[in-house]
């Protein structure tokens, strides 16, 4: 009798625990994917079936959902409802990698972010084991366990911290700009997990006020600026681009004075230069632009060695130009990427390193084919 209520006591704690860790998991890999979002996102729209716009979209939903539900198996309100949720995420993303692996796919599916580079067949087994430790939690966890403030505070700010170290040790890419993003994710995510343990009355609106926050919080911090087309407010010097590209500049071996061009400049070391390299590469592919139409701009110091800059299954190598430093730096006024499109010479339009219209460029260098067709 004493051995079997020893053994209850063990699952019972041992799966409490586990819900702990479960919930620090999801977060950790809710941050990691934030970190790389645009990695994420472009992931989603290589496959096609999503626009750039919806692939934000779906990348932030996931993410937000990620470690929303993370927290909710932290503060261990709803126990039933919450494990559910999870179930269905795990088989949700479960399903979609069995189609990446279906289809041949074998790159990273940015599951981990940059943290684990899992290719589909990795990640479904991760998942599986997952479900089979969520099972576990479901089944023997104890469900009137509320967990004081200063337990669930540390387990998120714990999260952040296995990122911020991370990005310290090289194994993910991270600026400042993703440091103090995802920090302040964190806390806010924090504070979320610390007033989930408290008792309210009118409970439920104070829940689902709750559950509202990381949407909102990961709209305002990183894909704000990505869901709103900016038209022609990213500056450059359309006189210096006017010169180089005419006859004696630079650029007029590359034809950029006739025609519709995207004209793109990007310095190799920049990880938005690359990520925006990858998504002028998916939009050309999926709606089989011409290739001609796209020319790439570097600094004429570093146009050799590319091979790094390249290292990735989404981007193409266009039509590689190069200008002066100082050329290139007058021209961005020091922000790369910048793209433009030009029509016949003249800037139509510019874009940096948020959001880019994919229906826009491609009406704009479709448009172009339409003109020169007989038909």
């Amino acid at each position: 009798m004493l051995d079997k209520l020893g053994n209850t006591k063990f699952l019972t704690y041992s799966a409490t625990a586990l819900k702990s860790v479960l919930g620090i998991f999801f977060i950790v890999s809710a941050l990691a994917k934030f970190v790389s979002i645009d990695s994420f996102n472009i992931y989603l729209f290589s496959f096609g079936f999503l626009s750039f716009r919806l692939s934000v979209i779906v990348g932030w939903l996931a993410i937000s959902t990620e470690i929303l539900l993370g927290v909710a198996l932290l503060s261990n309100r709803h126990h039933r409802f919450v494990c559910l949720l999870n179930v269905l995420m795990l088989l949700g993303f479960t399903f979609f990698l069995v189609y990446a692996w279906f289809v041949g796919r074998t790159d990273s599916c940015h599951c981990m972010g940059e943290l684990l580079p899992f290719d589909p067949i990795h990640s479904i087994l991760k998942n599986a084991v997952l479900l089979v430790l969520l099972f576990w939690v479901w089944k023997y966890s104890r469900r009137d366990f509320r967990p004081r403030w200063w337990l669930v505070l540390p387990a998120v700010l714990l999260a952040q911290g296995l990122i911020v170290l991370a990005g310290f040790k090289g194994w993910i890419r991270m600026n400042f700009y993703d440091l103090q993003y995802s920090t302040t994710l964190s806390v806010i995510m924090a504070v979320v997990a610390v007033l989930a343990t408290f008792a309210f009355s009118c409970r439920r609106w104070i829940e689902v006020l709750m559950g509202l926050v990381p949407y909102v919080a990961v709209f305002v911090l990183c894909t704000a600026a990505c869901l709103a087309p900016v038209r022609g407010t990213v500056p450059v010097n359309a006189d210096l681009l006017s010169k180089v590209i005419n006859t004696g500049g630079s650029l007029a071996d590359s034809d950029l004075a006739s025609g519709r061009k995207v004209l793109s400049f990007y310095s190799k070391s920049c990880q938005y230069c690359r990520r925006m390299s990858e998504t002028l590469s998916m939009i050309q592919k999926r709606h089989n632009l011409p290739f001609e139409a796209f020319v790439t701009v570097f600094p004429s110091d570093t146009v050799h060695g590319l091979d790094a800059f390249y290292d990735t299954p989404y981007a193409v190598r266009f039509n590689p130009t190069a200008v002066s430093p100082d050329e290139f730096v007058n021209i961005t006024y020091g922000g790369a990427p910048l793209v433009v499109l030009l029509d016949n010479g003249s800037v139509a339009e510019t874009y940096g390193s948020g959001y880019v219209s994919e229906s826009k460029i491609v009406e704009f260098v479709s448009r172009k084919q339409t003109c020169q067709s007989p038909q």
